[in-house]
């Protein structure tokens, strides 16, 4: 009895299953989303501006909290030291209600949606549906996505 095709499908369903055990809950088209460069790169490429627009306070959250400008948008990013952190971080966000962040509720300006890849977890506020379908063809579908819309959009913009 040769058991060579029993012994390759048993290894192939391990592989899967330890493949979606490990994967994160936005696994999308992040190829090589790792910090904030990688994403504004993979933006840009996606035919939008994109920069740096300095930082900001964090809290809820942890990490360090680094402003991107997609055009005349901001979009927040969290930036941790390892994916394992953001990981820890982004399991604190209620995916249906993401103004619950551990033990804390946030009181948005706008809509949250949350994205995640590499050391990063991205937020996005606003409610221009040509960046949030760009932060969507690059990251994937959000891990978190707010109902209603918050408080309202901010004001003024760093953008």
């Amino acid at each position: 009895m040769n058991r060579a095709p029993l012994l390759l499908t048993v290894t192939m369903l391990l592989a899967a299953c330890a493949v979606q055990a490990g994967s994160s809950p936005s696994a999308g088209p992040t190829g090589g989303i790792d910090g904030v460069e990688e994403l504004v790169a993979a933006l840009s490429n996606g035919q939008a501006q994109a920069r740096q627009g300095g930082t900001f306070d964090s809290a809820p959250l942890t990490g360090q909290g680094v402003l991107l400008c997609v055009g005349r948008e901001e979009v927040r990013t969290y930036v941790y030291r390892t994916a394992q952190e953001r990981a820890a971080a982004a399991g604190q966000i209620d995916p249906n209600d993401p103004s619950h962040i551990g033990s804390s509720i946030a009181e948005w300006m706008g809509n949250p949606r949350f994205w995640q890849a590499g050391r990063i977890i991205v937020l996005y506020l606003g409610s221009d549906a040509r960046t949030e379908a760009l932060l969507t063809s690059v990251m994937g579908p959000p891990f978190a996505r707010g109902v209603g819309g918050g408080l309202g959009a901010p004001t003024v913009s760093a953008c």
